[in-house]
């Protein structure tokens, strides 16, 4: 057995920490949380910019807008407002490391793909807009990144030692 990094106290076996550091420790937003913890910041400005643009574009063009078009548009702000409630919510939880994080992050993950994909068809269909990859990469990068990120919330010993209030 070693030492405690932090405090010189007998460490764990197979630990940096004593168990008291080691809970102190585990209890902070550090390693890889700090990736969904940006994430979800930038997800509410990205948000706020698609409110603004796509309420421009519905405003500025509206008469000049197919039925389908203006359909998508309203579909897609509609979605973005009830989204950016929603990811409040979700980094109101993040950040005061609530127990109910992992179930309600997964949910943001797996709602943005579900979107994504039902945009890209309303879109194919209502405005004809091609399968191509410019049009379906950002369904992929949502996939990949629900496919790393929720295992990682089911199964890592971080999140289930952060998340904790």
């Amino acid at each position: 057995m070693g030492v405690c990094i932090q405090c010189d106290n007998e460490a764990l076996k197979d630990s940096d920490y004593c168990a008291v550091c080691e809970e102190r420790e585990f209890k902070k937003i550090r390693g890889w949380l700090f990736v969904p913890a940006i994430g979800l910041l930038v997800s509410l400005i990205a948000i706020i910019v698609s409110i603004n643009t796509t309420t421009r574009v519905l405003m500025e063009h509206y008469s000049a807008i197919g039925a389908g078009a203006k359909a998508l548009l309203i579909y897609e702000l509609v979605f973005y407002i009830a989204m950016f409630a929603y990811t409040l919510f979700v980094c109101s939880l993040f950040f005061r490391k609530k127990r109910q994080l992992p179930r309600f992050y997964i949910g943001f993950l797996l709602i943005w793909l579900v979107f994504y994909g039902v945009d890209l068809v309303l879109a194919h269909y209502l405005i004809d807009l091609p399968y191509v990859f410019e049009t379906v990469k950002a369904l992929i990068r949502n996939a990949i990144s629900a496919a790393i990120w929720v295992p990682y919330f089911l199964i890592s010993e971080r999140v289930k030692r952060t998340f904790v209030r």
